[in-house]
């Protein structure tokens, strides 16, 4: 997540299922396309059989069922992080 082409330093506390950042990240490039309608995405983890997560442009995580069709709820393929030496 970014603001003003900065990292908006985020962190993910899985115990208490919310999100932090030491600012507060805007619908920017190159994660969001601020010419689309999308302001949500679909996250990789699931709560349970029916809910994911999904991350608002603003940061924010919440669950969702996963049958939702939105017009502005999307996904986006990511890599899996691999740390090199």
């Amino acid at each position: 997540m970014m603001l003003h082409n900065e990292n908006a330093g985020g962190f993910w506390d899985a115990k208490t299922e919310k999100a932090s950042y030491e600012k507060i990240p805007d619908k920017e490039t190159p994660l969001w396309d601020t010419y689309s309608q999308i302001i949500y995405y679909w996250a990789q983890g699931e709560t349970d059989s029916d809910q994911a997560y999904i991350v608002v442009y603003n940061g924010g995580v919440f669950k969702r069922y996963k049958n939702a069709t939105y017009g502005y709820l999307s996904f986006r393929t990511v890599k899996p992080f691999i740390k090199s030496d």
